[in-house]
């Protein structure tokens, strides 16, 4: 009885360590859509103002970045892709640092924006990461694979600069990320980053990792959610989670 005991409490703890391998309180809902954002760098996709948006705002030694460097965020996805925006707030857009000389050279010193993404959901490796700067300049890896082998070859990007702030769209296919069935209802790993170098040096994101954001167990968690956004042939927006439409005047 005593044995039978033992392996119940060790199984009770494996499953509250596994329901606890991301940071607590950051989850994320991407919806699915039919009408995927045009990646232009513009953000005017109907997609976006539908879409739920999280605010990266915690500097990763402690503390939140002044309001007008927080960044906002936004997930969405298709049969075929995930794709994703940052709206980067910047009041100083001139100083605005981008001088990585190319495709996987030290991006991460620039003013740039981060992804993790972690599809098997373990708080572990491996775990992809996606870096672009300002200029779209990209940087890709996989940690915990071979070194300096991953190279996706449907990411796509576009960015923007603005008055008050730069934007970044991108799209990967899940093919890149070895997954081969559409992971609906299902949760992985992921972080929205963000590296602020314009004059301040700040290193930000949605979820709390501490000093390094290759923290994967403190990564926060993106659910695939059987809702979805369209947009009819009218502009209409529909959605599986209410009647609610708007249409444009």
């Amino acid at each position: 009885m005593r044995k039978i005991n033992i392996l119940i409490i060790l199984a009770v703890f494996t499953i509250c360590a596994l329901a606890s391998a991301h940071e607590p309180g950051y989850v994320y809902e991407a919806m699915r859509t039919k009408s995927p954002p045009k990646i232009d760098g513009k953000l005017d996709d109907i997609v976006w103002k539908l879409a739920p948006s999280v605010r990266l705002e915690n500097i990763n030694t402690g503390g939140k970045v002044k309001e007008e460097y927080v960044s906002l965020a936004w997930a969405v996805y298709d049969d075929t892709y995930i794709y994703v925006a940052f709206k980067n707030g910047e009041p100083n857009p001139k100083k605005i640092t981008t001088v990585s000389p190319g495709h996987d050279k030290d991006v991460w010193k620039d003013d740039e924006n981060e992804l993790f993404i972690e599809p098997n959901h373990a708080g572990s490796k491996p775990y992809f990461h996606i870096m672009i700067n300002a200029a779209n300049v990209t940087q890709d890896a996989e940690n915990g694979g071979v070194e300096g082998a991953w190279e996706p070859k449907s990411l796509e990007s576009a960015t923007s600069i603005e008055d008050t702030y730069w934007v970044l769209e991108l799209k990967i296919a899940f093919s890149d990320l070895n997954v081969n069935e559409l992971p609906v209802g299902k949760t992985w790993g992921w972080n929205f980053n963000r590296h602020i170098v314009s004059g301040v040096d700040i290193w930000t994101g949605w979820s709390e990792t501490g000093p390094s954001f290759h923290t994967p167990s403190r990564f926060g968690d993106l659910i695939f959610s059987e809702k979805a956004l369209s947009v009819s042939s009218k502009d209409k927006l529909a959605t599986l989670w209410g009647e609610i439409k708007i249409n444009r005047r």
